[in-house]
């Protein structure tokens, strides 16, 4: 299998996580700083790329205001990380071959970087490709790993391409990994998380947690909210989460 670090959320505390895991990849998946200064980014790529990881790919977050310039000339001085904004990459990796998609944006909240208003949802994923096996993003889909706050547009995306991986973090209180079957189950949970659902949605729901469990060689896409830092006032520096692929 390959080995995939995720980070997210470090707000400028990145030293704070100690030594990170060995793994393949090295994914931070934005907000790198708090304020978004050059500064604070010049500071987090350098330690970002002083990481032994062979590959090593980031994104933006709301907080990176300073990589929301077209000219993001400091990215240069980093010739070994992948920066990743609506765009892929592709990385070969003991003969098996990975598609990479990030995007930065998130629905909007203030006025922070990298955002879109949610009546713009459905549009902002259309770019993903099909064939995209690990999608990284700043924000979680709706209902899952999100507190309330994910994107239905981005969950939409994932229901149409499907990857091995998802990494994502912005909502620090929803960190953790699930596993999303792509089951009628899922989508009637999704329903009643919206909502929208009736009885039948709750039945099929616990059907589908079943038939989860009693399924043999079944896959679904590993969600992973890498959120870093934690706690009532965000003070706990919380390590990385290592999940293989």
């Amino acid at each position: 299998p390959i080995r995939v670090v995720c980070i997210s959320d470090t707000h400028n505390h990145h030293t704070k996580l100690g030594q990170l895991p060995d793994g393949d990849i090295l994914i931070h998946a934005g907000d790198l700083t708090q304020s978004g200064t050059p500064e604070e980014v010049h500071d987090a790529l350098q330690w970002l790329a002083s990481q032994p990881h062979p590959h090593k790919i980031f994104i933006a977050g709301n907080h990176d205001r300073a990589l929301c310039t077209e000219d993001a000339s400091q990215l240069k001085a980093f010739s070994s990380l992948t920066y990743l904004e609506r765009s892929s990459t592709t990385l070969c990796i003991r003969e098996r071959v990975l598609h990479v998609y990030g995007n930065p944006f998130t629905p909007a909240h203030g006025s922070w970087a990298f955002q879109y208003p949610r009546a713009e949802a459905a549009k902002q994923w259309d770019d993903v490709p099909a064939d995209t096996d690990v999608i990284v993003t700043h924000g979680p889909p709706a209902h899952h790993a999100d507190r309330g706050a994910g994107c239905a547009g981005l969950l939409a995306a994932l229901w149409r391409v499907r990857p091995r991986l998802h990494v994502c973090g912005h909502v620090h209180a929803g960190r953790g990994v699930e596993v999303l079957p792509w089951t009628r189950g899922q989508a009637a949970h999704e329903r009643i998380c919206a909502g929208v659902g009736g009885w039948w949605d709750l039945l099929a729901a616990l059907w589908g947690v079943f038939a989860w469990v009693w399924s043999t060689g079944a896959r679904g896409t590993t969600l992973v909210n890498a959120g870093s830092l934690g706690g009532f006032r965000d003070e706990q520096a919380r390590g990385a989460i290592v999940v293989n692929i």
